[in-house]
């Protein structure tokens, strides 16, 4: 139990002392959510177990993969900006699950021009994120698990670089379907900047729940976020259970309220909902989520076990 808790406490102090560091905020990219089936219930995923993309939510998650997994996402985002995620794990490494996983986003060409407007041609942006996962068991339904993240972003000649690490926990309640995680996420910094200005990680920290109803086929999660220079957020997510082969989900994110814009869209921003279809070892999942008035996205996945 000392483990336990010095590990908890460690990512505790860890969120608060960086949560109040000064500077500018970089690299938001790293805010999207990857994967179909989080994001049809809101991205409240952190104490959700055993699908792939804890690579991406919660590191210790990826201990409950019990077979060799892969996915993938396409999410067709706003303004023709292009998004997608890769990851696969591998069970039984170094007493543990190993994952490796590749964020994506493409922002498209834009029209340069010089100070007096005259046209320079055009250039491009990008980001990409790649990581690497290691999970295992502290003890009996007590799992543990980092990322280590290398992060690169580019428009036109220039670019940046940085480093970070994920940590979470998670406790299962396996006589209650429950489980219980805490995790810290873009915990890292800067290692070359655009110009000058080594801007800072979006870092955050996570506090969430799940549970299975006991007399109804639905899983409900409940997750508590807050960025860095930002206000706590909850998101809470549910996923119904139709039959064996066919999965229904909602989800809503408090943060919605912040892209309100005063239009009657605004009831839908934050929300989301989705739906997903396996067929023997394959599973599609697709979700779609409201900007309010912004707009929506959609993300396909396909993922799959071998």
């Amino acid at each position: 139990m000392n483990k336990i808790s010095l590990y908890a406490i460690l990512l505790l102090l860890a969120a608060t002392v960086y949560s109040y560091s000064p500077g500018t905020i970089g690299y938001q990219f790293l805010r999207t959510h990857t994967g179909a089936r989080p994001s049809a219930m809101a991205g409240s995923f952190l104490a959700v177990p055993g699908d792939i993309h804890n690579i991406y939510y919660n590191p210790a998650g990826i201990n409950r993969i019990p077979v060799s997994s892969a996915t993938f996402t396409y999410l067709d985002h706003l303004l023709d900006v292009k998004s997608g995620f890769a990851g696969y794990v591998h069970p039984d490494i170094l007493h543990g699950n190993i994952g490796v996983g590749a964020l994506y986003v493409d922002y498209g060409n834009f029209e340069g021009a010089d100070e007096q407007g005259n046209p320079t041609g055009d250039f491009g942006a990008s980001s990409v994120a790649l990581s690497l996962t290691y999970a295992t068991y502290l003890m009996n339904n007590l799992s543990l698990g980092a990322t280590a993240k290398f992060i690169h972003a580019s428009i036109e000649s220039h670019s940046s670089n940085a480093v970070a690490l994920d940590a979470s926990i998670m406790y299962a309640v396996p006589l209650h379907d429950l489980h219980i995680a805490i995790g810290v996420f873009n915990l890292g910094e800067t290692l070359t900047p655009f110009v000058d200005r080594k801007e800072e990680l979006p870092l955050n920290f996570k506090a969430g729940v799940s549970k299975k109803l006991a007399h109804l086929p639905l899983l409900v999660s409940l997750t508590l976020y807050k960025y860095n220079e930002e206000q706590w957020h909850g998101a809470v997510g549910g996923e119904f259970i139709l039959t064996d082969y066919l999965f229904f989900r909602l989800g809503y994110d408090h943060i919605g309220r912040d892209m309100q814009t005063g239009s009657s869209r605004d009831r839908f921003a934050g929300a989301a909902t989705g739906f997903g279809v396996l067929f023997k070892s394959l599973r599609f999942d697709y979700a779609l989520t409201s900007f309010g008035d912004l707009g929506t996205l959609n993300r396909f996945t396909l993922a799959g076990h071998f």
